[in-house]
């Protein structure tokens, strides 16, 4: 396997920061903004300074003061995320309240100063909200972005009322004096330093998104390892809610190998270990592939239903069910020619049981430990016809024959006395496509 490549180290804190806990995250992002605030505020000063065309007295007090809360901010969430990681507490909730609404304000307050419409800073005020969104949480950032809008209709009402001037903070209002090179640099500092942020932070969630997505699919297809593959689709697709306990019309499908016992004792445990992998592996891959979903595979058998949790119709179920066991038999088949051409004498031979009926099915067991199983006399009527089936064979009970009568061949073979069952049961094996044995086509 191809090793990991190696995060840059700024992507690699960035994604670490992304999935701590609430509280966290907004203390190590804010401690990354501060940083950013604060290098583009001196930066910006410098040329605002040079270019000789803002009222300092007005502009750097407001810089200044918000830089200086932003720090404030960064430093009590800090502290708070010590204490609550998760910000389930009161004053946690308020304190990435006020983050939000200073930042809403801060954007809005860089903007007014320089004029709404005449000035890129107004973007400052969703850039905020945006860095506010991704940093504590989604409805923070819409917090922002309210704060942002309606400190901008305050504004305007108010300069529209004549109650305060338009760009206050800037001694040249023509055309020409926003072109100046020092003044765009300027304002390309701080803006450009805050997108590029915002933009990084968002790269970041995707980043860890697609990460947590792979996890979530290599999570998924161990799961289906060891739990049905529909049963698992289901629980991750509609909650656990899709397999609970119901009564259901399903196919049941068991089956045993013969003499399992007297196989296994004149082979070796690491050539049963390896043959029986190979066997359930096939066996498995064919249940998969006619979509039955496997209850139990247990030392030599084999419990298959089809039905639930995903349903079609009573006849689709019998023929999905027995068109499965007519290949899984010729699998055996090839399965026993390969090992037989490897030099292994196992000589598989299968029987197989097939019944039609209502059971119980869904997930039983303890709150900590379940399993999806069907329950019910339907269950224990397909291993008792199993065990009635000759090597190589499969029987079904009436009710299945009844469903798939029209597309495959059967034989009946009477009504026979099963254990365990208090009344004759009508029995009908498929007849193989080769008279003699089962044969993988060619």
């Amino acid at each position: 396997m191809a090793a990991e490549a190696p995060k840059r180290w700024w992507s690699g804190r960035l994604s670490e920061a992304m999935d701590q806990p609430r509280m966290a995250k907004a203390a190590s992002i804010l401690r990354l903004v501060v940083v950013v605030q604060a290098s583009a505020a001196v930066l910006s000063t410098v040329f605002v300074r040079a270019s000789g065309q803002y009222r300092m007295d007005i502009y750097l007090p407001m810089l200044v003061s918000g830089t200086l809360t932003v720090i404030a901010i960064a430093a009590l969430t800090h502290l708070l995320a010590r204490r609550d990681p998760d910000a389930a507490t009161t004053p946690s909730r308020l304190t990435l309240g006020f983050a939000a609404v200073v930042f809403g304000l801060f954007g809005t307050s860089m903007s007014f100063l320089q004029g709404f419409w005449a000035s890129p800073f107004l973007l400052l005020c969703a850039v905020s909200s945006l860095i506010i969104g991704v940093a504590i949480g989604r409805k923070y950032g819409w917090v922002a972005l309210g704060t942002g809008i309606v400190s901008l209709v305050v504004l305007e009402l108010a300069r529209a009322a004549g109650l305060v001037e338009y760009a206050p903070a800037l001694l040249t209002r023509s055309v020409d004096g926003s072109s100046a090179i020092l003044r765009v640099v300027a304002s390309a500092i701080p803006l450009g330093t805050f997108t590029a942020l915002a933009v990084g932070l968002c790269f970041c969630i995707l980043r860890s998104n697609e990460e947590h997505q792979e996890a979530l699919a290599r999570s998924h297809d161990l799961i289906r390892r060891y739990v049905p593959a529909q049963v698992a689709d289901a629980i991750l697709v509609g909650g656990e809610e899709t397999t609970r306990l119901e009564r259901r019309k399903l196919t049941i499908f068991f089956s045993d190998i013969v003499n399992f016992t007297e196989t296994t004792d004149r082979m070796e445990p690491e050539e049963l270990a390896l043959i029986l992998d190979e066997y359930f592996s096939e066996m498995t891959r064919i249940a998969q592939k006619y979509d039955g979903t496997i209850d139990e595979l247990i030392g030599d058998a084999v419990l298959i239903f089809f039905g639930a949790p995903a349903a079609t119709d009573d006849r689709d179920h019998a023929l999905r069910a027995v068109r499965m066991a007519v290949e899984m038999q010729r699998a055996a088949a090839a399965l026993n020619a390969r090992w037989e051409d490897a030099g292994i004498d196992a000589g598989f031979r299968v029987r197989m049981g097939i019944n039609t009926g209502v059971v119980t099915v869904g997930n039983v067991g303890t709150g900590q430990r379940r399993k999806y199983a069907a329950l019910g006399r339907a269950v224990n009527l397909a291993a008792r016809i199993q065990t009635h089936s000759a090597p190589g064979e499969i029987l079904l009970s009436r009710p299945t024959w009844l469903l798939i009568r029209g597309d495959l061949a059967c034989s009946s073979r009477g009504q026979v006395d099963l254990k365990g069952v208090g009344r004759p049961v009508e029995l009908y094996a498929v007849e193989p496509v080769h008279a003699d044995s089962w044969k993988a086509a060619p």
